[in-house]
């Protein structure tokens, strides 16, 4: 079902809601508030609307303070008013409370959709009776085919998420990514002599790059582990190459964070990562995660440390794009929020 006429009415007197997770520091909630901050210079009505996802007296988080985002402590329930909801908080969707207004999906990761909506069913059926769960749950559970039969609207953040609404039948009205916040590039900037250190983040890796390691006793592996932001960047800095094959559900932020950092890169080809829009890297740089592909992939490593001064030019048109980021996230906001 493509549907091109929907897009989002802002008129005299509309205000923009974003439902955001009070005290929380993820890529998803830093680009809720990116989105507030730009809409508001764009001259728009925005203000983010938090809810408690744990005990918490601290309702901003202080990495997104710089925002200046004004904060809604209640929504009022009108249809000039529109509500912006990230793809993994779905729960209130379709809620009373906001019967009236102007909804829309924004998928900041595949993956954490489909968690969300397997905990949230089992929730939802857990509480209800059998009978009344055929007539009033499967209503309730912001599934694709409900989030159509209600005219959600969607909002694509990676090209990845754009395929994956469309495999579902749902055409979004436009993507929105983030971009990279302004102190990385500050950081960039104090160029360090580069040192044969390859970076990988342990936490997204698994027994593939471990094998991998393990073969390599040579070499210099960093995990980038347990640590501040500047002190990432400092090993960054510091490393020639960052090694990648976890799962990427959206477009991640430490792989662009690597590239500002003029680090080369090997990338697996899982989610959002295989896909050239997402990802703008040569080929030759991205692997399957096949056993049989680990001699070659260990050669590129070493390829890439001993000829880094040719190599890191590979990645040249990705930093590139990663330094026009917040420019073309302004325009598409430009193209997705229209006042009449």
């Amino acid at each position: 079902m493509h549907n091109d006429t929907q897009h989002l009415r802002y008129t005299k007197g509309s205000k923009i809601y974003i439902y955001c997770p009070a005290d929380h520091a993820t890529g998803g909630p830093e680009a809720l508030h990116q989105l507030g901050h730009h809409l508001r210079l764009l001259g728009f009505d925005a203000y983010m609307y938090y809810f408690k996802m744990h005990n918490t007296d601290t309702i901003v988080h202080e990495n997104y303070v710089k925002y200046e985002v004004p904060i809604a402590k209640t929504v009022e329930n009108k249809p000039e008013h529109i509500m912006i909801f990230p793809e993994a908080t779905l729960q209130p969707i379709f809620s009373r409370k906001y019967r009236s207004m102007q909804k829309v999906i924004w998928w900041l990761s595949v993956t954490n959709y489909h968690i969300f909506l397997k905990d949230y069913t089992a929730v939802v059926n857990r509480k209800l009776r059998l009978r009344i769960r055929k007539a009033l749950g499967m209503l309730a559970i912001p599934t694709f085919e409900n989030l159509k039969k209600n005219q959600i609207l969607s909002i694509a953040h990676s090209y990845y998420s754009l395929v994956h609404l469309r495999e579902n039948g749902i055409e979004p009205i436009g993507q929105i990514s983030d971009y990279m916040n302004s102190a990385f590039f500050e950081l960039a900037e104090h160029e360090e002599p580069k040192e044969d250190i390859i970076i990988y983040n342990p936490r997204k890796n698994d027994e593939f790059l471990d094998e991998i390691i393990r073969l390599t006793p040579d070499l210099n592996w960093k995990p980038l582990a347990n640590m501040t932001p500047n002190e990432v960047a400092g090993w960054m800095n510091r490393a020639k190459l960052y090694v990648d094959f976890g799962y990427h559900p959206g477009k991640e932020r430490m792989p662009r964070e690597a590239c500002i950092m003029r680090c080369c890169m090997i990338i697996g080809k899982t989610g959002s990562a295989a896909y050239q829009p997402d990802m703008p890297i040569p080929e030759k740089y991205r692997f399957e995660k096949n056993n049989d592909q680990i001699p070659q992939i260990i050669e590129r490593v070493r390829e890439c440390l001993n000829q880094y001064d040719e190599r890191v030019n590979d990645f040249k048109p990705y930093r590139q794009v990663l330094y026009q980021e917040e420019e073309k996230f302004e325009s598409d906001i430009q193209k997705l929020f229209v006042k009449e």
